[in-house]
């Protein structure tokens, strides 16, 4: 999945982008520096070994990655939104600023503030300035009002336009206490995932296997619904920027459903001759987390798979609890936890059913700090 790569290396460093040595500053009061505009990653126009540079090629981030960065004047995060208000580095327009990782400095690259005209920039003088930092990814503009993102789950079914799914995988880091460089520093923006996420394999049961259907015709599965059997399984999202917890509201059931988009997919057996190939369909959901909720531990979620028979759409269902397939955190006794990766695979025959569940760490390993000369 593309956030892996992305969240993995985007634990980098943070860079000054202007070389010239600050020690001689004069005295006065702390003011942006309108030449040293701040960037995230490794490029500008700092010098670095090249054995040590992160390429593009190692990377592997499309130009549009973006991400949310809050700036903050401090030591520390400021822990309200009273307090966060009068602590915005420079103009207090330093909230929410949206920035894009491009590569514009030759096989590097960086992620540097969107548009011509930045706002972030580091202080005239290090001598007693702090900087903290928030950001989180991927970068929203409408969903973000004082300093709490939020975001409606339900509709998770591709754009009609774009022919992609939204993209609700929201991580968040902090990095505290930073000094403006001189000429460079070397600190880690390391993310951690702030959802959870449930990943679906979904199989036929016969040789032709199962696909999508298309131009809303003919066989194939019509949507892919999920939603609570109870309580706990929220509709809204909601992520504080300034500690990264995260808390839901609003249950998904079964009069109001969660809609995901599904993919076709295929796998090849080569041990058989000829080779088999094996027709499937993928889907995944960005979920709340959920731990203390009695009715999602207890009840769990319900798959449906709305499937047409070439004739008539049918719905089928499946439940994600505890039973003879499902146990422990696959059977979500201890809820929906933050950062986890809830992986199940469903056969549709006569009837849905819960072939296995497993569960895995999806929170990233941060990349050791990158050392720059």
């Amino acid at each position: 999945m593309k956030k892996v790569s992305i969240l993995a290396a985007i634990a980098l460093v943070v860079v000054g982008c202007n070389k010239k040595s600050i020690e001689d500053a004069p005295l006065g009061p702390v003011m942006p520096d309108r030449e040293a505009p701040i960037s995230f990653g490794v490029g500008g126009d700092v010098q670095i070994t090249p054995a040590k540079a992160i390429t593009k090629a190692t990377v592997a981030l499309p130009n549009d990655t973006k991400l949310g960065v809050f700036a903050f004047q401090g030591k520390t995060l400021p822990t309200s939104a009273s307090t966060a208000n009068g602590a915005l580095w420079g103009d207090r327009d330093t909230e929410n600023l949206e920035y894009t990782w491009n590569t514009s400095a030759g096989t590097t690259g960086a992620f540097k503030e969107s548009g011509t005209s930045p706002k972030l920039f580091w202080p005239t003088t290090a001598a007693g300035t702090k900087l903290s930092f928030a950001s989180y990814f991927p970068y929203t503009a409408a969903g973000v009002s004082a300093f709490v993102l939020t975001q409606d789950m339900a509709d998770q079914t591709a754009d009609a336009t774009t022919s992609k799914a939204p993209d609700y995988g929201f991580a968040w880091a902090k990095l505290e206490n930073v000094e403006r460089p001189n000429p460079i520093v070397s600190k880690q923006l390391a993310f951690n995932y702030k959802v959870a996420k449930l990943s679906f394999a979904i199989m036929g049961d016969s040789d032709d296997g199962i696909q999508m259907q298309t131009g809303g015709t003919g066989e194939g599965i019509v949507a892919i619904n999920v939603y609570g059997a109870s309580t706990g399984f929220y509709q809204t999202y909601k992520l504080n920027l300034l500690d990264g917890t995260s808390t839901g509201s609003g249950d998904l059931n079964s009069s109001n459903k969660m809609q995901i988009q599904g993919i076709d997919a295929s796998k090849v057996d080569n041990t058989e001759t000829p080779a088999v190939t094996t027709k499937f369909v993928t889907a995944e959901a960005f979920v709340v987390p959920s731990t203390t909720d009695a009715g999602l531990k207890s009840d769990g979620i319900v798959v449906e798979i709305m499937y047409n028979d070439g004739t008539n759409t049918q719905s089928y269902k499946a439940e994600i609890k505890a039973g003879d397939k499902l146990t422990g955190k696959a059977a979500l006794a201890d809820g929906l936890e933050v950062g986890t990766n809830y992986k199940y695979t469903l056969k549709l025959g006569k009837a849905l059913t819960v072939f296995t569940g497993k569960v895995v760490d999806w929170n990233e390993v941060t990349v050791p700090d990158v050392t720059l000369e």
